[in-house]
């Protein structure tokens, strides 16, 4: 069951992603998140230092609590797993599925997939669009003994809040390892791309908050279109 002041944070944040506020902007006072949510000064304190953990507001000693310029237009923000769309909310995001099927894990997607031997994993293989245009050429597998369902429809969408809201698995923490190398002539037809031009990827291994793998995945960025933003603190 999601507490409640984890439901709190959840919507605050969905509506800075949704560009609700202004960058600088000062956020609600504490009375004000009170009787707008209906909870406790502790609960709204819990959630408002979930979104100063995550990087989304900060402190200014006597003044309150601000809004990062934490984002970029187009950008996607290296530094957490939340899935693009809810990364790129108010872009116009939508996938084309090019493979969806049901594979076992061999040696090396066990190894990966911290799963045993011959384990059923969901395999997809999907080309998105940002405004039309092809960002990125995504491989990914899911473990089926956690994500026991996936179909085309769920996957033309987003899959990551699929995973939060109608299973409710909770995403805990992932390792992202980017590197460059050259397209070869299938994925560059995929991305609008010539044979050879570079392209980034991005291989990551996202944990559930129980340290439990549930999904890795390749994802070859379009150089023309994607922009990454690391955050620091």
């Amino acid at each position: 069951m999601t507490i409640k002041y984890q439901i709190v944070a959840s919507t605050l944040e969905n509506e800075i992603l949704q560009g609700k506020f202004q960058a600088n902007e000062k956020l609600s006072t504490e009375e004000e998140l009170m009787r707008r949510f209906q909870v406790s000064r502790n609960t709204i304190r819990r959630a408002l230092n979930i979104l100063v953990d995550q990087g989304y507001v900060y402190q200014v000693q006597g003044s309150g609590l601000f809004l990062r310029e934490f984002s970029r237009p187009g950008c996607i923000t290296i530094r957490k797993m939340q899935g693009l769309t809810k990364e790129l909310a108010g872009e116009n995001m939508n996938s084309r599925i090019i493979e969806l099927s049901l594979v076992l894990a061999d040696e090396k997607l066990a190894a990966k997939m911290k799963c045993e031997l011959g384990d059923s994993l969901y395999y997809i293989k999907r080309l998105r669009f940002v405004n039309g245009d092809p960002l990125v050429l995504e491989e990914a597998y899911y473990n089926k003994a956690l994500v026991p369902y996936l179909n085309a429809e769920i996957a033309e969408s987003s899959i990551y809040r699929y995973i939060t809201e109608d299973l409710r698995l909770k995403i805990g923490f992932a390792d992202k390892l980017i590197y460059c190398e050259k397209l070869s002539k299938e994925d560059g037809l995929h991305l609008k791309l010539p044979e050879g031009d570079p392209a980034l990827v991005a291989e990551n291994t996202v944990f559930l908050n129980t340290g439990i793998v549930f999904n890795v995945s390749m994802e070859k960025y379009n150089y023309a279109s994607a922009r990454l933003l690391a955050l620091t603190f």
